[in-house]
């Protein structure tokens, strides 16, 4: 709660843990202002809260969405980017579970709207604080005017705004807060990152690349000695750490710890080594670019947590990923065949999968 008020009495409905395969049927406008495609940190774009219809998203839904949208455009109307966008989400999921609150707690008995401001004249009137563009405004406002905010860990940014007894409160809403915004902008600016035409990255930024394309010694028993894929992680704990679908598409396959996605020019991309219980569609699901399939774990013939990444060409209608050379082109066994290095997929698009100002290559 805002003004050095403790977490109790908060209200928790909805916590997030996955976005719902629901959120495909979001439906929202966007207007002007929307991310450029090659920022990973993105841009923020403007929702209408109005076209906000059926779906959920990580455990929100309805009014909690179009609050969410309300606080998103008050971030874009201060020029602010994406990042705050999350922030501003965030802070709101921890304070009142994106629901404007005409109460407070034991702590904070003053305390009201989404952001659980106080009645200290910091946060302006009462309706000031019920209403959701100006109390996000506020918060914003505050925000912006910490040394660094856009540097710190999200949730300490948003503990040095509103002074709550754990800085660390916030932390747990993060994931949820990115999914929302995803859903909401619909955009290759959000946690996937840098989207160029229909592709985008299969993690956030700041990932790196632990086994690339080729021969190889297997590493561990059970894993191909002949890598048809690049494994991808962020150290130095990418357990759970969220999987991006790549591209649009149909989940044609899901089991053991595989899932694979057929992408309408006939080429499938499959993503490895997540528990079944980690992922959040099913087989037959429409799937978007940056939508969350799943998360990093390391089920199956694996040293560690990561993500495999594979793209079979066979089936292709796409000339230049047709064109592409396969594994058993390239001298590696049958079951290579079809599968393309993942790094020149990407650079048919124009994208580095592995950029060296934002990849490290951590290749034995």
């Amino acid at each position: 709660m805002a003004d050095s008020k403790g977490k109790g009495g908060l209200l928790l409905i909805g916590t997030p843990l996955v976005v719902l395969a629901a959120a495909v049927f979001l439906v929202v406008i966007l207007s002007a202002g929307g991310g450029s495609a090659a920022a990973c940190t993105g841009g923020a774009g403007t929702v209408n809260p109005d076209t906000i219809t059926d779906g959920s998203v990580a455990g929100y839904s309805g009014e909690q969405l179009r609050n969410a949208a309300l606080i998103m455009n008050a971030a874009t109307t201060l020029s602010l980017g994406r990042d705050a966008q999350v922030i501003g989400v965030m802070t709101a999921m921890g304070e009142s579970s994106l629901t404007v609150l005409d109460n407070g707690d034991a702590v904070g008995p003053d305390s009201r709207g989404l952001f659980q401001q106080r009645a200290n004249g910091a946060w302006g009137s009462y309706e000031d604080r019920m209403d959701p563009t100006i109390s996000a405004t506020n918060f914003f406002t505050a925000l912006i005017a910490v040394t660094g905010w856009d540097t710190t860990e999200p949730t300490l940014a948003a503990h040095d705004v509103q002074g709550n007894a754990d800085p660390f409160h916030y932390e747990t809403y993060f994931t949820a807060a990115d999914q929302v915004v995803t859903a909401l902008t619909g955009d290759g600016a959000a946690g996937g990152g840098c989207a160029s035409g229909s592709i985008v990255f299969p993690l956030g930024a700041g990932y790196s690349m632990t086994d690339d394309y080729g021969p190889r010694i297997s590493p561990v028993a059970g894993a191909s000695s002949w890598h048809p894929a690049v494994d991808l992680q962020r150290y130095p704990n990418p357990c759970g750490d969220q999987i991006y679908s790549i591209t649009n598409g149909t989940v044609t396959y899901i089991d053991g710890y595989q899932v694979t996605i057929k992408s309408p020019e006939g080429y499938s991309v499959t993503y490895m080594h997540m528990k079944l219980s980690d992922v959040s569609v099913t087989v037959g699901d429409t799937v978007a670019p940056n939508q969350p399939i799943a998360l990093v774990g390391t089920e199956g013939p694996s040293t560690g947590c990561h993500l495999d990444l594979r793209i079979n060409k066979t089936g292709s209608t796409n000339s230049a990923v047709s064109a592409l050379t396969d594994g058993m082109d390239l001298g590696g066994p049958v079951a290579t065949a079809g599968y393309v290095n993942p790094e020149e997929f990407y650079a048919l698009f124009g994208m580095d999968l592995c950029a060296a100002d934002t990849c490290s290559r951590n290749i034995s």
